[in-house]
């Protein structure tokens, strides 16, 4: 009984004590699981929480930055590229002056005219100052105050008001120191060319 009973001990001791092992083998692995994986979803949460705030705060700055920059230097095509006033302003000017604003190497017309190609207009100068008194276009993309080349004789009246004459397809308005007659189909009404004048005739 003695000796069995010694022999039993032992056995029940070494497996409690592999049992102890295997035990502590196993909380020692899933404790350190624990002890990193929280950091690490702590860590990816806030780091995916300030991504989300960079994501939804950066862009409308940027956005908002790039549509300024393009608002201050975008010229506006009314007033700089496409408005008839660059034209009417040469009225007056002198014939190398004229030249030198175009930079465009203008051909002769009848009349002693001058034709810039290019630019789309002709010129007519004053047999006595020298200066343009005449500029002539057929240009659809001049803005005139909302009305264009093509458009039907409304569009100019809209821009102008009444006209101070109107004879055989040919309106003339006054326009600051100037005159501006526009000519059109008199069955359509459609408008086809426009005279920017010194002097009305």
């Amino acid at each position: 009984m003695i000796t069995q009973y010694k022999n039993t001990l032992i056995k029940w001791t070494v497996i409690a004590l592999l049992c102890l092992v295997l035990l502590n083998g196993c909380s020692s692995t899933s404790s350190s699981a624990p002890e990193t994986n929280p950091q690490n979803t702590t860590e990816a949460e806030s780091s995916s929480k300030d991504g989300e705030d960079f994501a939804t705060q950066a862009p409308p700055i940027v956005v908002s930055e790039e549509e300024e920059v393009t608002h201050d230097q975008a010229p506006s095509p009314d007033t700089e590229v496409n408005s008839f006033e660059k034209y009417f302003d040469l009225l007056g000017s002198g014939k190398q002056d004229l030249i030198n604003d175009i930079s465009e190497k203008p051909e002769s017309v009848d009349e002693g005219g001058l034709e810039f190609k290019e630019t789309g207009i002709r010129v007519w100068f004053n047999t006595d100052t020298g200066t343009v008194n005449q500029v002539f276009t057929q240009r659809e993309d001049l803005d005139f105050k909302g009305a264009k080349i093509g458009d039907k004789t409304e569009s100019f009246h809209n821009a102008f008001g009444e006209p101070i004459s109107d004879q055989d397809g040919d309106m003339h308005f006054k326009y600051k120191d100037g005159y501006i007659s526009v000519i059109y189909d008199t069955q359509t009404g459609v408008t086809f060319a426009v005279y920017l004048l010194s002097e009305d005739f």
